[in-house]
């Protein structure tokens, strides 16, 4: 409904409209002019205002002209009303920017259709505006929206670029990863065959690189790495390649080569590059030395992995003997060690290629006949030699650092699982892990076991480190710093092979453990073997001194069984109860209970 407002000297004028206009769908006010009647005709938010002139009409321009000057009447239309005698003031307002004027007296018709006429007028402008905003937002929108899609399309194609460039390419230094690597070689070597031509295959490893990391700190031990990659850029022509497999581990092809003797000047000049003091930011100069070997195609191998192979049995043969050199493989050097080299370079590709599982084998209360538990252990599963024991791989992990990345995947494949267990409805006992020497010095563990429960999911209470009494009386002051922080975390704590140390119970007092594992070398014939269960009866005593709970490992028979109950040892490890099993074998047993009568 139309607003009306008139504004009048005297109530005549304002009566006589109010009378032509009654009955026309209007709603209709009248107010006498006054200084303020342009704020006051706001208040009423009109549709549109008459004003009319009645007897000094000397006061009708200023009036008109403060109506149009109020800027919350800009659009609403004014009306002017006067008699005959006064259309000259009309006129004027008129001028002055008033819409309309009528000559009194009207008729209620005309009155009432010029109102209507500039109330419509006034709809129909509000309307325009209103489309032309709307239209304008529109424009606006699709101009943003567009924006977005094409940034979206750059955001994408960078991140898939990025992506295929991480596929072939080392992230830290800018180098080919191993998979580039492999497939460049295979070229290559096609190459070769075909023009009878050779080519060499450099491994390269930093030495004693990981004491950078120990002493000086990853981000430097980054820095040292880039920097070595970058010089060994600089060593080989552009139709060479660089890579790096991870850690400080780095191959090059040398390709199109007409001798050995060109292959033995880059690895001497690589040698000479690398050697030379490294600046790095923050550390001052750092000296590092690689060792090399050196195998040639086709000579030392036929394919990419057979190559690697050789130029990594030469390359630990430099290790052997002083480091810092280079060395090129022969035949010769398959024997004494050649089986353990072998294992170590078959070693550092087996993680990338998914080659290890983990087995689970069951920890039970017999008192309860109840499932308490479960350890994680490794198994290295080789697509040619089958099942590798860890006894034969563990240490050479160890020796060579690969421990800390093999650990890593097992902490964190192991809580993946129990979460996955607990999600399907398979118990809330805890899962053991075991952690070695190396894992547990390095810097960061507590932190790294956190972001991986973060990952996983899993209650830290529903996970155990098995850590060996040997490891952690090595440095009793970092030792108690490490358990520490990860005892804050909520981790259980276990001192595994408890009693083949030479710790004191003082010693053992201070570490904030949550059991202790009795090594299976004295549970072994422990009904017949007195010193066993001496040893035994001793380890159940220091348990019960320091409140911690204790498991007994590799508990084959029930003879042992029997007697570690009549010692008071409920909880046990071992064959009697399960062997070490694949995820879904595990699930499967234990899912109702599993099977704990006699």
């Amino acid at each position: 409904m139309a607003r009306v407002l008139i504004i009048d000297d005297t109530s005549g004028s304002a009566r006589t409209l109010e009378e032509a206009l009654a009955g026309s769908g209007f709603e209709l006010r009248a107010i006498p002019w006054s200084e303020t009647a342009a704020v006051d005709a706001v208040e009423f938010e009109p549709t549109l205002v008459i004003l009319c002139l009645a007897g000094d009409v000397s006061h009708a321009a200023p009036r008109c002209a403060a109506l149009r000057a109020e800027p919350s009447l800009d659009g609403v239309p004014l009306l002017v009303t006067g008699t005959e005698a006064e259309q000259g003031e009309l006129a004027r307002c008129l001028e002055l920017g008033a819409d309309d004027a009528l000559v009194l007296p009207v008729h209620p018709r005309i009155a009432a259709a010029r109102v209507g006429a500039l109330a419509r007028a006034k709809a129909d402008r509000e309307s325009q505006a209103e489309l032309a905003r709307a239209a304008e937002q529109g424009q606006q929108a699709f101009r943003t929206t567009v924006d977005a899609l094409r940034r979206s399309t750059e955001a994408m194609e960078h991140t898939e670029r990025r992506k295929r460039y991480l596929e072939t390419h080392d992230a830290l230094t800018g180098l080919a990863n191993r998979a580039y690597f492999r497939e460049f070689t295979r070229r290559t070597m096609g190459y070769a065959r075909r023009y009878g031509s050779k080519l060499a295959v450099l491994t390269i490893n930093l030495d004693y690189f990981d004491r950078v990391n120990e002493n000086l700190g990853h981000a430097t031990g980054d820095l040292l790495l880039q920097s070595v990659a970058t010089r060994l850029r600089n060593c080989v022509r552009g139709s060479d390649i660089v890579a790096r497999f991870g850690g400080d581990d780095f191959a090059v092809v040398l390709t199109s080569l007409s001798s050995r003797d060109d292959a033995a000047l880059v690895a001497g000049k690589v040698i000479e590059f690398i050697t030379r003091p490294h600046e790095v930011a923050g550390s001052g100069e750092i000296y590092v030395t690689p060792s090399i070997g050196v195998a040639i195609f086709p000579d030392d191998g036929e394919t990419p992995d057979g190559l690697l192979r050789s130029a990594d049995v030469a390359l630990h043969r430099v290790k052997e003997h002083g480091r810092g050199q280079y060395q090129f493989y022969s035949s010769e050097m398959r024997g004494g060690s050649f089986e353990r080299m072998q294992l170590e370079v078959m070693l550092r590709d087996a993680l990338e290629r998914q080659e290890f599982s983990l087995f689970y084998q069951p920890q039970v209360d017999v008192g309860k006949r109840e499932l308490v538990g479960c350890e994680a252990l490794i198994r290295w599963i080789h697509p040619e030699r089958g099942m590798i024991p860890p006894a034969d791989f563990i240490p050479i992990a160890e020796d060579n650092g690969l421990i800390e990345a093999i650990g890593e995947w097992v902490l964190r494949t192991a809580c993946a699982q129990k979460r996955a267990w607990e999600l399907a409805g398979l118990g809330s006992f805890p899962i053991s892990v075991n952690v070695s020497r190396r894992q547990f010095r390095a810097p960061g563990l507590a932190e790294k076991i956190a972001e991986i429960l973060r990952e996983s999911g899993l209650d830290p209470r529903h996970l155990e480190l098995e850590i060996t009494e040997n490891a952690l009386i090595e440095d009793v002051q970092e030792t108690l710093a490490v358990l520490r922080r990860v005892r804050d975390l909520g981790v259980g704590v276990a001192i595994d092979d408890f009693g083949t140390g030479y710790s004191s119970l003082a010693v053992l007092g201070q570490f904030p453990a949550s059991a202790l594992k009795i090594d299976q070398a004295f549970v072994r014939d422990i009904s017949t073997d007195a010193a066993h269960a001496a040893i035994t009866r001793a380890v159940l005593a220091v348990a019960s001194e320091l409140k911690l709970s204790v498991m007994a490992e590799g508990v084959e028979t029930r003879e042992e069984r029997d007697f570690l109950v009549g010692l008071g040892c409920k909880r046990m490890q071992g064959y009697l109860f399960g062997r070490p099993v694949p995820n879904q074998e595990f699930e499967a047993l234990w899912r109702d209970g599993g099977d704990l009568t006699d």
